[in-house]
């Protein structure tokens, strides 16, 4: 029996100033990953960043979602992880 196996894509850093969000379904696998600019955003902070996320992600019908907002700011190493319920 032969696995199949999903190849990750890989994905340019985040320029300075901006987050790198991961999107994990409840299981755990790793939906999407995309960038997060905070000047074009707006967003003055971490705390900011996960206000925008949470007000702009769309809301799961079926099962929670996991947010990871990473900072990629070379001289800050911060980390958020929080839940969005389903509706």
């Amino acid at each position: 029996m032969r696995f199949k196996r999903k190849r990750r894509q890989q994905h340019a850093d985040c320029n300075t100033g901006t987050y790198r969000v991961q999107l994990y379904s409840r299981r755990a696998l790793l939906i999407r990953e995309f960038c997060l600019d905070a000047r074009e955003n707006g967003l003055s902070d971490m705390e900011a960043a996960e206000e925008h996320l949470r007000q702009t992600l769309p809301p799961t019908d079926s099962s929670s979602l996991t947010v990871a907002l990473i900072d990629e700011s070379p001289d800050r190493h911060n980390y958020v992880q929080f839940d969005i319920k389903p509706t």
